[in-house]
């Protein structure tokens, strides 16, 4: 394959017609009237007319507000850097040092996070669906047994997860709320939860912060993203925690665009639609041969209480390959999703869906071709049963490292977070002893085809003994 400069892979990738179910979620094709001639003259930095995102008195003050009516939220800010600035945040403006009960199933951003903050993590397992072999949520149940046997400055969790199940946030808040703890959530892939009554509920009056990616599923540009705060922070301290993290030049493109998602957000009754689209698209892909689509079945089992039906979440096994197999097929016939793992594939459906796409997946899911054998399907990983840390999160992270095969990782002690990406759930926390199993599952899954991060150059981050 010849190589391209960026923008002429991205030119290419554009004019290609492609089917995208990924992410971000205008999808090339919701900005609309956004985008017009003169979009460059927009990209201004701080002057007299035009505000300040660390001090806003004018037009994004109220962009904001609105924003917080939308989400059910004391306060709003806008976030330029991704939900993993937001994240970052949360934790800053928590006193230093504090005690985290964190769901293992996080994204590393919650870890990376934390280890800035000099906090001290300890994790609390999701439930696990064994008729579907998937992890769902963190059970209310659990965090409540992790809070009594030892108590908690703060309760993190993610909800939803990147297939689309939701946690029950309104008793895991109960539960927090009853020992003492706050809660924070990261709902970066739930962005677009309050704009229809068929999606599930949002964090909005239970946790007294959470994340959303707006550019995940709306009309936002990449990296635009929103932080929301309930009672329990101040948002004088959120807005100190901000203004660490993120840049000091923040883009006007990036902010407006989350203005336009919101106000786009709203048109029509466009989710409502979007979700009637999905059942169908459903229906139909469950007719096909050897595909099952994640069934609404999970709902109350395994700490799932909801599930996003525009995460679209196809089981490939009864064709006889493997997710990573089918995303390479499907990209040959030019639709693009937006993760695969050893079992299934994850599509995004959003409003600015071309109906055409729909058409085009599911032709293309019809020719998908059949395994010879079945599948080496690598278990479930042992992720996320918790290791006992051997050194502070932070300690690991700021200890003199040095990088090893992760053949030779097994019993040293992890520096840095590593595992699939997407979704970017670590296999192993800085802090830990990294385990026999671990390895195995990180090399079984690499050579089925995932992508890794915390691995370069196949090596892996360790304490320098």
């Amino acid at each position: 394959m010849r190589e391209r400069r960026l923008p002429e892979a991205l030119g290419e990738y554009a004019s290609s017609h492609a089917a995208r179910f990924h992410m971000p979620g205008h999808k090339g094709r919701g900005m609309g009237a956004f985008f017009n001639a003169n979009l460059a003259g927009w990209d201004i930095t701080e002057l007299s007319f035009s505000d300040n995102l660390y001090n806003p008195t004018g037009a994004l003050l109220m962009a904001q507000r609105q924003m917080a009516k939308c989400y059910r939220a004391q306060s709003t800010f806008f976030l330029v850097n991704g939900s993993t600035a937001g994240l970052h945040a949360m934790l800053l403006s928590l006193p230093p040092g504090a005690n985290l009960l964190v769901g293992r199933d996080c994204h590393r951003a919650v870890l990376t996070g934390a280890a800035l903050a000099g906090h001290r993590a300890r994790f609390v397992t999701p439930a696990y669906s064994e008729a579907h072999g998937l992890w769902g949520c963190v059970d209310a149940g659990a965090i409540d047994a992790a809070l009594t046997q030892s108590p908690a400055d703060a309760v993190v969790v993610t909800s939803p997860n990147y297939y689309g199940l939701c946690a029950d946030i309104k008793a895991i808040a109960s539960v927090a709320g009853k020992q003492g703890a706050l809660l924070l959530v990261d709902a970066a892939h739930g962005a677009h939860f309050p704009f229809s009554s068929h999606l599930p509920d949002d964090p909005g009056g239970y946790a007294d912060a959470w994340v959303v990616s707006a550019h995940k599923t709306m009309n936002a540009l990449g990296q635009a993203a929103l932080l929301h705060t309930g009672a329990g922070i101040p948002a004088r301290a959120m807005r100190r925690a901000l203004s660490i993290v993120q840049t000091s030049s923040p883009s006007y493109l990036l902010m407006a665009s989350l203005d336009w998602a919101r106000y786009t957000a709203t048109l029509g009754e466009c989710w409502d639609y979007c979700v009637r689209a999905a059942m169908k698209l459903r229906r139909d892909i469950a007719r096909i041969l050897g595909l099952a689509v994640l069934p609404n079945a999970l709902c109350g089992r395994a700490g799932v209480a909801d599930m996003d039906m525009t995460r679209l979440v196809i089981d490939v096994v009864g064709r006889g390959i493997t997710g990573y197999a089918a995303q390479a097929y499907l990209e040959e016939e030019n639709v693009f999703i937006e993760m695969s793992d050893a079992k299934r594939i994850v599509l995004i459906l959003t409003p600015a869906d071309d109906p055409r796409w729909y058409e085009q997946l599911l032709r293309a899911l019809e020719r998908l071709p059949y395994g010879v054998d079945p599948p080496p399907i690598a278990p479930m990983p042992p992720i996320i049963e918790p290791q006992a840390p051997v050194m502070p999160l932070y300690a690991a992270m700021r200890a003199s490292a040095e990088e090893c095969a992760p053949e030779e990782a097994a019993g040293r002690i992890a520096a840095d977070c590593a595992g699939i990406y997407p979704p970017g759930i670590p296999l192993w926390a800085p802090g830990e002893r990294i385990t026999e199993e671990a390895v195995q599952y990180l090399l079984r899954q690499s050579m089925l085809g995932a992508t890794l991060f915390g691995v370069r150059n196949g090596r892996v981050g360790v304490v320098r003994q």
